[in-house]
């Protein structure tokens, strides 16, 4: 049927032997190559990546969540902000209504009335002068010296 070499040479090309050169035993075995008698020079072996790659995740977690504390604390500060610019905003309507308040206070009419509430009456020898006319209104001149 087969040589001796036949199985062998199908293990050396990949292929398994045929079921005939099982049955009779015509396989070989292929001999390990012999290991040198001389130590073998030190093997230089790389980097253990994992060590590597665990830094590289740490630092990038770091600086993630460094960053969302960041973010955080702005968005505080925002809110801060935004309230007192609502406070400002309030505090000038307030005094604008003040303002508004005694102008409104300070005119006759309300002068007026608040010395009426006090019991303050009217001076009938008060006189007043127009600019146009030259001569003073309201009280008799013979009054003048008063």
């Amino acid at each position: 049927m087969l040589g001796k070499a036949g199985p062998v040479r199908d293990l050396l090309s990949g292929g398994a032997p045929s079921k005939s050169a099982w049955r009779t035993g015509e396989t070989r075995r292929l001999p390990r190559p012999a290991r040198a008698a001389t130590a073998a020079p030190a093997r230089r072996g790389r980097a253990p990546r994992a060590p590597f790659v665990l830094l590289l995740v740490g630092l990038l977690c770091g600086g993630l969540v460094t960053l969302l504390l960041l973010n955080t604390v702005l968005a505080q500060d925002s809110f801060e902000a935004d309230e007192l610019r609502h406070g400002v905003a309030r505090i000038q309507r307030e005094a604008e209504r003040q303002k508004l308040d005694n102008a409104r206070q300070d005119t006759a009419e309300a002068l007026a009335e608040r010395a009426g509430k006090l019991g303050a009456r009217p001076d009938p020898s008060a006189r007043v002068i127009e600019i146009g006319k030259g001569a003073p209104v309201g009280a008799e001149t013979g009054d003048a010296g008063r």
